[in-house]
């Protein structure tokens, strides 16, 4: 018995070993690009000029993700080492399930370590990627991101649509049929 529970042990501890590689890859890409954006944008003007709808635009964000600010950074920093453990937790308990919501869980933690080192380091994250989105959209211009938010939203949608669309049919189903059987 000692041999299978080490040999089971040692297969999860492979698969979270997966997922975690691929958070790896993410945090070393958000902090090449930011490097990128510090030598080659900061205090330069927005690149490439004449484009109107995309550009790379240097900017330090004091804030949340998407610059927002109802939560005082002290009190969002501790929320985010919170739900760093959770997040370890989850994929923890999914990388046997299934691999969408894993990668999903390894994109939000890529994401978060992409960004929190940088809140505590410099006291703001390195944002460089800007769109402007037609007026009709309620604002002119979408707030200037990086790759850690990319990959959190990226990892939430795969995360919660495997939850809501997938995993809560099954749930459902399941449910049904115990019902059918009783």
């Amino acid at each position: 018995m000692g041999k299978r529970c080490a040999k089971w042990e040692s297969n999860a501890i492979k698969k979270l070993l997966k997922y975690l590689s691929i958070t790896a890859i993410l945090v070393i890409l958000d902090h090449a690009t930011k490097y990128w954006a510090i030598v080659a944008l900061k205090g330069k003007p927005a690149w490439p000029q004449d484009w109107t709808f995309f550009r790379f635009d240097y900017a330090e964000n004091y804030h949340m993700i998407f610059s927002l600010s109802f939560i005082p950074m002290p009190v969002a920093n501790a929320l985010a080492i919170v739900a760093m453990g959770l997040l370890f937790y989850l994929l923890w308990e999914y990388k046997d399930k299934h691999v969408i919501p894993s990668v999903g869980l390894a994109f939000i933690l890529g994401g978060a370590f992409g960004n929190i080192p940088e809140r505590f380091i410099r006291g703001y994250v390195v944002d460089f990627i800007s769109f402007d989105w037609p007026d009709w959209l309620f604002f002119t211009r979408w707030p200037t991101f990086n790759i850690a938010d990319m990959v959190v939203n990226i990892g939430m949608l795969l995360y919660l649509g495997y939850v809501f669309l997938i995993e809560g049919k099954e749930n459902k189903s399941k449910a049904l049929n115990e019902a059918d059987d009783a």
